[in-house]
């Protein structure tokens, strides 16, 4: 049996959580749950089994079909049905237009409005064709919705055979009332009122739908394409060689335009020459460029003076260096966090990083400069003002408080979910980014600032494990704000404020008042709790009692053996019996 989403049980609530996340990388990619599967129908031949009559019906298309409505739509007493689907075309009438003498009756119905409700939803119909014993009775409920996203017309609406002239009908109204009616004749509308005896006989429309059979039209596809970030995402710091071998930091402070080009891309080389012939418009916009060779990512031999030769030929005048395979990693990374469906990206791409370092607009295909420069401020502004720059038409956005506050709960979603893919790949920068403005714009969500914390966190104990301890410090106290109750953050702050070898940090009083209220509440009988402890004691000169709590540590060893922490430990009993403290010198044992 599959688990639910609120199964309980850390094991459970980790499973659906990797399995969601697969899930949605999936659907990202372009997989489809239909799995290419034609739409199917099936004929209820009579005896309580059904034919597939799916190719012979004309439904079978391939459209991955979501959503079916029942109506008749041309007036001439037969049901026609209106398809949804997820692929293109979005929305098919498949009209009846089949020729025969079979005979209808269709039903409006309307409540009393007291003890039943006005549209009679709920309401029964059953009807006998001819009105004899022993003929099948037919049965129908009007409902406000049946189906997937589907609303059908409210007239019920029964198909009758070519010999069907009249039939009998019991209506059992959602109050439990019943009205019957005898010998009505068919192939007409009515309108029934509940605890009305007469029917109302309804007109046909007298003017004709005219509605032409046609082919869906797919759109061909576009050789280019402009994605304006509504979400910001920031975007990494990329570095390169230069000349003397150093290490480059990518211009920061002002709009940046990342280009990816070959030397085997003709349209690359055109855009290249495009950019270099309006290189004073762009310089006077205040853009930089750079332009990222990916020849050496390919499986080809590189012919450095290939690339060199190119970038010479159009007098290439802005910034030009190879590509690295972790970079194309990033910036793929990047795309898949603006675009849905995470594709490879196509040579040319190219990114505008805005003055904060934003990413601001995707452009696939080859650019046009004047659509570089009208995007160089796209990202300023508000979350309102980029939607409305970043829609196809011209339009604005509700600005009803309900709207707003569902628009700034899905914005934060937007963030939470990029923090979390920032986290999984181990930048903690990147994660701590949009953990904070998400934080920001929910700061209620138990979630987001408990993966906040994590960040901090994890981001402290790569800081301290490189001796950079005053900045590992401010992390562990940023992620203790969102997460004050974590043990283990708490006991590895304590052990900074009380090991530090800058004697700025150390604050051995304040170490010795964290220890001690941790290792109250998990029991006096952790030894990394009891070593954090007594080592902030001797710090403040309690050498002997920071002797009994270290010698209370190693007897909890006993029960669970790990040599590496019983070493620390007798190393710094030593210490305290000789009345000496200790002090890191590296990263703790």
């Amino acid at each position: 049996m599959s688990q639910t989403i609120d199964s309980e049980g850390a094991d459970s609530t980790q499973n659906n959580t990797n399995s969601q996340r697969q899930l949605s990388e999936m659907m990202d990619a372009g997989r489809s749950f239909s799995g290419n599967e034609r739409n199917c129908c099936f004929l209820n031949i009579g005896n309580g089994t059904f034919a597939d009559i799916s190719g012979i019906s004309g439904l079978d298309y391939p459209d991955d079909a979501r959503a079916i409505a029942t109506t008749d739509w041309d007036n001439d007493g037969d049901l026609d049905l209106w398809i949804s689907n997820r692929n293109g075309p979005r929305l098919r009438l498949m009209r009846n237009d089949n020729n025969n003498s079979n005979r209808f009756i269709s039903f409006q119905l309307k409540g009393n409005g007291i003890s039943s409700n006005k549209d009679a939803i709920g309401a029964r119909i059953e009807i006998n064709p001819n009105g004899k014993k022993g003929n099948p009775t037919l049965i129908q409920t009007l409902r406000a919705g049946q189906g997937f996203l589907s609303q059908s017309s409210k007239f019920v609406h029964f198909g009758l055979g070519p010999s069907t002239n009249t039939i009998n009908i019991q209506i059992r109204w959602p109050d439990g009332s019943i009205d019957s009616f005898q010998k009505i004749s068919t192939n007409k509308r009515y309108l029934i009122e509940q605890r009305n005896p007469k029917l109302t006989e309804l007109r046909s429309r007298n003017e004709a739908i005219k509605l032409f059979p046609s082919a869906a039209q797919r759109n061909e596809p576009q050789s280019t394409a402009r994605t304006p970030a509504i979400t910001l995402f920031k975007a990494p710091n990329f570095t390169f060689p230069t000349k003397d071998g150093k290490r480059k930091i990518l211009p920061q402070g002002k709009p940046l335009l990342i280009n990816l080009w070959a030397t085997w891309c003709a349209p690359c080389i055109k855009e290249l020459a495009d950019l270099s012939h309006h290189e004073a418009l762009i310089r006077e916009s205040g853009i930089d460029v750079i332009a990222l060779n990916v020849d050496q990512l390919s499986n080809t031999t590189i012919d450095p003076e290939k690339i060199s030769g190119v970038l010479k030929k159009i007098k290439f005048p802005f910034l030009a260096r190879n590509a690295t395979e972790p970079m194309i990693n990033l910036l793929q990374r990047l795309h898949d966090q603006l675009i849905g469906l995470n594709e490879p990206l196509p040579i040319p791409s190219s990114f505008l990083i805005d003055p904060n370092g934003n990413l601001s607009v995707i452009y696939k295909g080859p650019l046009e400069v004047t659509q570089l420069i009208a995007d160089k401020d796209h990202s300023a502004g508000t979350l309102n003002e980029r939607i409305i720059r970043s829609a196809q038409i011209k339009g604005t956005t509700i600005k009803h408080p309900k709207s707003m506050q569902r628009s700034m709960a899905h914005e934060a979603s937007i963030h939470s979910r990029h923090g979390s893919n920032w986290l999984r790949a181990g930048n903690m920068e990147g994660s701590i980014y949009h953990f904070n403005i998400a934080h920001e714009l929910n700061p209620q969500s138990k979630i987001i600032s408990s993966n906040l914390a994590l960040s901090h966190f994890n981001i402290a104990a790569q800081l301290n494990s490189k001796n950079s301890q005053s900045a590992a410090l401010f992390h562990y106290r940023s992620g203790l704000k969102f997460q004050p109750k974590n043990q283990a953050a708490r006991n590895n702050l304590a052990w900074i404020l009380a090991t530090s070898p800058e004697e700025k940090i150390r604050d051995q009083k304040e170490a010795l008042k964290m220890a001690t209220q941790l290792n109250q509440e998990t029991g006096n009988k952790i030894p990394q709790v009891l070593d954090t402890l007594a080592t902030s004691q001797a710090a403040t000169g309690e050498f002997e009692i920071a002797v009994n709590t270290i010698k209370k540590a190693i007897s909890f060893l006993k029960e669970k053996p790990d040599a590496k922490l019983l070493k620390s430990l007798q190393h710094r009993l030593n210490l305290y019996n000789n009345q000496k403290t200790y002090i890191e010198k590296g990263s703790r044992d």
